[in-house]
């Protein structure tokens, strides 16, 4: 099996929103407030426009045999108070029936090479709490907490 990693184009976004939209499928037990609905509207789809062609970020298609099969989105990442520049992945997805066959691993390490050639000494992501195969897996490509995200429901508003 050769994987093949590529720079998506414009014609790709359709594809990114595919595969994006498996990730809150299987993000959607790790936020209840994960709007499900978010890939397939006008937001969701000029995002996907807008990453396909490279006006937002940067994305990465995975390949097998022509099949896209996974893909990562990177952008740059502001924090004005820390002294390093970042890059986030914002968002990384391979399709179920071709997990744990290396996809990821060759997603992670092209997301390097592209944060190295803009100047970027670290890779930042965030994963849900309860998503503890998405933390296992960072973890095991050279990621370490750095912080912990909270938040409270306001019940007159939920």
């Amino acid at each position: 099996m050769v994987i093949k990693i590529r720079k998506a184009n414009s014609n790709d976004w359709k594809t990114i929103q595919s595969l994006n939209n498996e990730v809150f499928q299987n993000d959607k037990n790790n936020d209840s407030d994960l709007d499900l609905n978010w890939p397939y509207s006008n937001k969701g789809i000029k995002y996907y426009k807008s990453l396909s062609d490279g006006t937002y970020g940067n994305c990465l298609v995975a390949e097998i045999n022509g099949q896209a099969v996974g893909y990562v989105a990177l952008v740059i990442k502001d924090f004005g108070w820390r002294k390093s520049k970042y890059i986030e992945i914002e968002n990384i997805g391979v399709s179920p029936d071709f997990r744990s066959k290396g996809i990821g691993e060759k997603l992670m390490k092209a997301s390097e090479e592209w944060a190295k050639g803009q100047g970027a000494a670290r890779l930042y992501v965030e994963a849900f709490w309860e998503n503890k195969r998405a933390i296992k897996y960072y973890k095991n490509n050279g990621f370490v907490e750095i912080c912990v995200g909270l938040e409270k429901v306001i019940e007159a508003f939920a």
